[in-house]
């Protein structure tokens, strides 16, 4: 890690400190849930995780801006340097002792995702990536699969609830994908959905309607592995919107017939 520079390191080092605080939290609490209610252990969790995060970060890069789920900034800022942290993703899987939940911190040089690390508490799966110098997994390079048919590919996909007036264009997608994939999974955690693409583990995942902090790192992560990422419409990304993001990223082999299945649909 000596080559990465001291914000990447401090992500990292963030991101499995939080991790592993939100799994004691899990763990500790989890006899406690029936009681309390589940959800009280997420918001522990959450807040606990983003507390320690910013603090940390304002200690150390104290004119960065930041962007956090539960109470940081939510715009970009003007500043050089500016965070997007989500320091729980995957609640519904957290909620329910699934291991599928991760902290995601990253952060943007002048409006573009410079590094970051995404830590996955359950698997102790680490991955982390910096801007034109690779992506890694427990300090091992990883890269996108070689897959190069939809056939031949498997996806995830995800969707925000809290839109139902787009449900019909998410449920055209997965049809389409059911209809011309290998398969179709839903991990309910996009960092780690883009976490398994840069790895290889399949070769796409399309996210309708989430968050920055959802994909400052694993949008960088899929790239520096070799893959690909765009937006809607065949655009690409604009990491200055917050809200209502959405994320088309693939092993860059299927790209374009990944895309055209997605933007093929009407309703």
């Amino acid at each position: 890690m000596n080559h990465l520079n001291e914000r990447t390191k401090l992500a990292i080092k963030l991101a499995q400190i939080a991790g592993k605080e939100i799994r004691k939290i899990l763990h500790e609490q989890k006899l406690d849930t029936k009681a309390k209610g589940l959800n009280d252990v997420v918001t522990v969790g959450d807040v606990k995780s983003e507390s320690l995060i910013l603090a940390e970060i304002a200690k150390q890069f104290p004119h960065d801006t930041m962007i956090a789920e539960e109470s940081g900034k939510q715009k970009v800022g003007n500043n050089e340097y500016a965070w997007a942290i989500d320091p729980l993703d995957g609640t519904m899987n957290y909620s329910r002792m699934m291991p599928y939940y991760c902290v995601s911190i990253g952060y943007l040089k002048n409006g573009k995702p410079e590094g970051g690390a995404i830590y996955i508490p359950e698997l102790d799966e680490l991955y982390y990536c910096e801007k034109d110098k690779g992506a890694y997994c427990n300090g091992v390079q990883i890269k996108v699969s070689a897959a190069t048919t939809l056939q031949q590919s498997l996806t995830t996909i995800g969707f925000n609830n809290r839109y139902p007036e787009e449900r019909e264009f998410f449920n055209l997608v997965h049809k389409n994908c059911m209809e011309q994939m290998l398969n179709v999974e839903k991990l309910f955690s996009t960092a780690i959905s883009l976490c398994y693409v840069a790895a290889g583990k399949i070769e796409a995942h399309f996210e309708l309607n989430c968050f920055l902090w959802d994909i400052c790192v694993g949008a960088l992560l899929v790239e520096e592995a070799g893959g690909k990422c765009s937006a809607l419409n065949y655009k690409a990304l604009n990491y200055n919107q917050i809200e209502k993001q959405v994320i088309i990223a693939t092993n860059q082999k299927i790209h374009k017939d990944y895309e055209k299945l997605i933007n093929g649909v009407k309703i």
